[in-house]
């Protein structure tokens, strides 16, 4: 190669980066919407180009993604969070002061990263399971003694015999379902952010680039390639663009990623004819009996004291227990129960959730006053006057809350372009939500993450497998493992809903009269299921909520084993039935001779 040759080179790759850093950096700081440089050369690259990606949403689930594309993937991440700085998921915040139990499940993401896991571990609480974990039950009446902490197994709500029945005959196997990790959401986002700086020190990878206060305002395919992502500065109003390879979508359950597939598409240009059809993002919602209750936190303070029966000391909690102080009133429109989950901080604010139907008398009440004055009479053993300032009551009053979403999924998970080298994926809420009674939220928001990384590597998103009779080069296409992630998660998907819809929907003990009635049909068919499972020597397989324990059951096949019950009862039912109508039968044959 001659010298000018090499000159040449060396002088468009020197032009080339330098405008490429200046055009990153007018996408940080203009006001206008900024194209990045498509800059097209004939020279060879004296290195290849680094694929980018941006995901939208910096809970979790989001981060889990962007950390996954970092580091496992090569992508440099531009990672989005609509949260301004003041407020970000990282500080304590009232509103979202509810806990995670990180399962097996969520634990195959952060087992990924053995600094996340170790963080996990330490900064949480250990739970081995439903009937493992031990309660405090504080009676309503003041004048009765507290008693000792006692296993779930023993006294969780077991005001009848079906209740008993059911968790007595659980297998062993089911009543400590390997270690899950309870821990607030704003420690689990922070442990995920300092992995997040981790990653950027170490070097190796993909760069995460990550902002706050950026609201994802379009999502579009270019003709010239890659995916548009159009972002509003929250605080100032200004319209940046941002251009990628690969969006990720983990904005939640109303999320702007998943509208924007839902449009309208061109005739000519945009995602390829195989992706899932616009209608199919269109969300997919069935009601549950926990659907629409209203919950919100009342703050209590760090190691408060519950008073006990005349003669015996006052019970000083401890953040690692659980507790349920339960209330004088137990009408359909009164009923409350005060429930504490463990934490590790034993010097951090207790939350406690309020959950209840949206007819319950606390939501008329709107002034600090009169909250306290319903809760002192709810609960007479409890010194609230001492224990909650009248600002915190004030504060409490008036916060609207928020209502546990429908049981929703939605049918397309990913989408991508003619060329196969650019599309976008949805995780977590963004394609599933439901109530919180399965406690499976966020694991299967981190599992979604799993099943992406496995398609983005070829492999089969559920076993994590070689798939056979691939080519190489459609382990290499993102379009093909898209569609891979699309039509195997999907499945998958469909069954966790229907968990959700079955799974426990009563556990949070709906007052009404006809959630009474429905809670106890529940109840018996429980017990029923685990205690054929326990007389037939697993033959039969148990409720589908004690099923989604077991971490190597997919939801696919936890429901088709519960389906499975579903069917000896039918057969069992048409069989009685046989049996008692068959002289009636009998008549009709003769009849018809």
């Amino acid at each position: 190669m001659s010298v000018s040759k090499a000159n040449f080179i060396i002088f468009s790759y020197a032009l080339y980066s330098s405008y490429h850093s200046t055009i990153t950096m007018n996408i940080r700081k203009s006001s206008s919407i900024v194209f990045p440089l498509l800059f097209h050369h004939t020279v060879l690259s004296l290195q290849p180009p680094v694929p980018r990606a941006i995901v939208v949403g910096a809970g979790p689930v989001g981060i889990a993604a962007s950390l996954i594309l970092a580091s496992r993937h090569g992508y440099d991440v531009t990672l989005l969070e609509s949260s301004p700085e003041t407020s970000i998921q990282t500080k304590y915040d009232p509103t979202k002061a509810f806990l995670y139990n990180v399962n097996a499940r969520g634990q195959t993401l952060t087992k990924m990263f053995p600094n996340m896991h170790d963080k996990l571990a330490q900064r949480s609480v250990e739970s081995k399971g439903f009937a493992d974990a031990t309660i405090t039950v504080v009676p309503a009446d003041p004048k009765a003694p507290i008693p000792k902490s006692s296993k779930l197994e023993k006294s969780f709500e077991m005001r009848n015999d079906q209740d008993k029945q059911a968790v007595k005959a659980m297998p062993k196997s089911e009543k400590a379902a390997g270690v899950g990790y309870w821990i607030p959401r704003h420690e689990m986002v922070g442990l995920m952010v300092e992995c997040i700086h981790e990653h950027n020190a170490k070097g190796e990878g993909g760069k995460i680039s990550f902002y706050t206060g950026k609201e994802c305002t379009d999502v579009s395919p270019r003709e010239t390639g890659g995916v548009f992502v159009e972002v509003r500065d929250n605080a100032t109003g200004a319209t940046t663009g941002y251009q990628a390879d690969l969006v990720v979508g983990a904005d939640g359950m109303n999320s702007k990623v998943r509208e924007c597939l839902s449009r309208p598409r061109p005739a000519v240009g945009g995602w390829s004819p195989e992706c899932p059809e616009p209608k199919h993002f269109k969300l997919k919602k069935w009601r549950s009996p926990a659907s629409f209750l209203r919950i919100k936190v009342l703050q209590l303070p760090p190691k408060f004291e519950i008073p006990d029966a005349a003669g015996h000391p006052p019970l000083v909690t401890n953040s690692e227990n659980i507790y349920a102080i339960r209330s004088i009133y137990k009408g359909p429109r009164n009923y409350l129960s005060l429930g504490l989950l463990p934490m590790k901080n034993n010097n951090a604010v207790r939350a406690t959730n309020i959950v209840t139907r949206p007819d319950h008398e606390v939501w008329k009440l709107k002034d600090g006053n009169s909250m306290q004055t319903w809760f002192e009479k709810a609960f007479p053993r409890m010194s609230f006057d001492e224990m909650i300032s009248h600002e915190e009551w004030d504060r409490f009053a008036k916060a609207e809350g928020t209502r546990f979403p429908h049981c929703q999924y939605s049918r397309g998970m990913a989408v991508w372009d003619n060329t196969g080298n650019t599309g976008v994926a949805l995780v977590g809420d963004a394609i599933h939500a439901f109530p919180p009674d399965i406690g499976q939220g966020v694991n299967a928001g981190l599992m979604d993450v799993v099943c992406l990384d496995r398609a983005l590597s070829g492999l089969d998103t559920v076993t994590g497998k070689e798939v056979k009779n691939t080519k190489e080069n459609e382990k290499l296409s993102l379009g093909k493992n898209l569609a891979r992630y699309q039509k195997q998660h999907s499945p998958e998907i469909a069954s966790l809903i229907r968990l959700a819809r079955f799974g426990a929907p009563y556990q949070y003990r709906q007052p009404h009269r006809a959630d009474r009635v429905l809670r106890t049909l529940w109840t018996l068919n429980v017990a029923m299921r685990l205690i054929l499972n326990k007389i037939s020597f697993n033959m039969i397989p148990p409720t589908c909520i004690i099923l989604s324990q077991r971490p190597e059951l997919t939801f696919r096949q936890v429901m088709r084993r519960a389906d499975l019950t579903t069917l000896f009862f039918k057969a069992a039912v048409l069989g009685v039935i046989g049996l008692r109508f068959r002289p009636w039968l009998g008549i009709l044959n003769i009849v018809k001779l």
